[in-house]
This record gives structure tokens, sequence and C-alpha cells, in this order.
């Protein structure tokens, strides 16, 4: 299934084990993420999970593609977890000294380079002066 209509057939769509309350209190435990963990087990969807969530490159906490992540690195695996899942393959090629190319960088979780950060910061000032001529 392409694009992202798989997300709502995943087993752990809809799974809210933990109340906003509690998540802001702390981290959710180590029970609880493990038990969230095996939900991931017979999972068709774990390699679009990683593809969609891109656990390393985000540095990414919490339950991702049948493992267990904290900071991006791996801390558990479901029993049938394979390796190749683990390959996150949305990486596309960054257009340098675009506002898209800006937004890129920031998606990857990098610092923007000099040319993007420039054309992100020209096209943010642009918005601003069109919002400021529309208003008056």
């Amino acid at each position: 299934m392409s694009g992202t209509g798989w997300v709502v057939q995943a087993p752990c769509a809809g799974d809210f084990r933990f109340t906003s309350e509690e998540a802001e209190a702390g981290a959710p435990t180590e029970p609880l993420l493990l038990a969230l963990l095996d939900d991931c087990r017979g999972c068709p969807f774990r390699s679009q999970c990683v593809d969609l969530v891109m656990p390393r490159a985000s540095q990414f906490d919490g339950v991702c593609g049948g493992r267990l992540w904290r900071d991006g690195k791996v801390l558990a695996t479901c029993e049938d977890a394979r390796p190749a899942e683990l390959r996150e393959r949305r990486r596309h090629r960054i257009t340098h000294g675009t506002e898209a190319g800006a937004r890129a960088h920031n998606r990857r979780g990098e610092r923007a380079c000099s040319l993007c950060r420039e054309a992100g910061r020209l096209a943010q000032q642009a918005r601003r002066d069109r919002k400021r001529d529309s208003g008056s």
C-alpha cells in the first residue's frame, strides 16, 4: 500500500494506553513500552512505519517498526522483526538553495546548509511582507 493509508490498518492504530497527562508527567515506563512493542509482532507495516517515522534520523523515542527506540537507537526488538525492516528508505535528494531544500533538511533532523537557510529566510521575509501589505 502506498502513501500513509496503511496507518489506520496497523495493529497499533488508535492505541492510547497512556493519556497526555501521563506523557507530560514523564516518559512512558519500560513495561508499557514493551507491551506496545508486543503489538508490532506480526504487523505487516513495520518497514513502512520506519520509512514514515525515520527513527534514526529523527532520534525517535518510542515504539516504531517492531523496535523500541531511544534517541534513534534500538533498545529492544519484537520476536519476528527482520533486519531489512530497519532501512530508512525515504531519503530524497535535497534541492539546495531553495525553501523546499530548507524544509527537507528540517525533516531529516539536520541543520540546513547556508544556501537553504538563506532561501528559507528570504521566503519567510517575503511571506511577512505580503501579510503586512495585505493588512494595510
